[in-house]
């Protein structure tokens, strides 16, 4: 068997090259050996040409693909920077409205479970490592990210607290008597006195305002009408809750221009004034109750009366 290979390979094969001028054709002579020796070395030449080309391609895209990721990891380390420094100027934002506000800064807020994360200086040294350009590793970036995350639910547990702050602050505001109930002249303040029918001795839980009958009574807060009718000796009258622990009282009024159960805003009309009930004059009888008992109303006025002309 190995003879007949070998001599089939020792086989010649003649090559004939005829030009188209007039030379001599040119005569050779090779062997299939010669010829398969130099077909083997030009397929392993061009295997070994591709194989140093992929691998260089390899090499390329690599090194493109190392590029694109030091590229996207300096820009979350960029962005982590940025993300910082936005949560240190909302904690500054944060400080500085609570001292406006005379609210307590929280030293120590619990965390949520799951979240954890390193101090804030250990995350800020971390973000300084990214920025060197030592590269982003997974752990790194997780651990920015998880002090990112817990102080950004930090500074909005803050504003929560603050938020509602401003909204009990807002709705105690809207619920506090600040105005003056009608025009008119202060004849009776909350005080002791001698009443003005029975001459007895006692002490006056309200501030009588004279004032021209039907003279406009407005609500002195936001709130929620209780009563509004004949009250006996307070004659026609309007109650009103206020919410917050507040409430007040317009008595002696000819007409009332509201409905129990009704909301009004301040400064809403609410009746006109009269003399209607124990009364020697027209007058509106304005009483302030604060968590059920009578204060007096002149504390929370925010200006002096307008008298009226003699």
């Amino acid at each position: 068997m190995r003879k007949r290979i070998r001599k089939w390979l020792g086989r010649r094969l003649t090559i004939l090259l005829i030009p188209h001028d007039k030379s001599r054709p040119i005569r050779t002579s090779l062997s299939l050996n010669f010829i398969y020796s130099v077909l083997i070395l030009w397929t392993f030449s061009l295997v070994c040409s591709v194989f140093i080309m992929s691998r260089e391609i390899n090499y390329r895209e690599t090194v493109r693909a190392n590029k694109d990721l030091r590229e996207k990891a300096e820009y979350f380390a960029k962005r982590l920077a940025e993300e910082r420094d936005l949560i240190c100027e909302l904690k500054d934002m944060d400080t500085r409205l609570r001292g406006l506000l005379h609210m307590k800064t929280p030293e120590d807020i619990v965390e949520l479970g799951g979240i954890g994360g390193p101090s804030a200086e250990d995350a800020r040294n971390l973000t300084l490592v990214l920025q060197s350009g030592n590269g982003l590793s997974k752990e790194l970036f997780q651990m920015n990210l998880n002090a990112l995350e817990r102080e950004t639910w930090e500074r909005k547990q803050s504003f929560h607290e603050i938020n509602d702050y401003l909204a009990y602050q807002r709705n105690l505001l809207l619920a506090t008597p600040s105005i003056w109930p009608t025009f008119g002249r202060v004849t009776s303040s909350y005080n002791w006195r001698q009443h003005p029918l029975t001459k007895r001795r006692e002490f006056h839980y309200a501030i009588d305002i004279a004032n021209l009958k039907g003279t406009p009574v407005r609500a002195t807060a936001d709130g929620r009408v209780i009563v509004a009718g004949w009250q006996g000796t307070y004659g026609r009258s309007v109650m009103i809750d206020h919410g917050q622990g507040f409430s007040t009282r317009y008595a002696h009024n000819s007409t009332v221009l509201v409905k129990p159960g009704e909301r009004v805003k301040r400064g809403q009309i609410i009746a006109l004034s009269g003399d209607t009930g124990s009364v020697t004059a027209s007058h509106v009888h304005y009483e302030v109750w604060y968590k059920g008992k009578p204060v007096n109303p002149l504390l929370y006025v925010k200006s002096k009366p307008v008298f009226t002309k003699r």
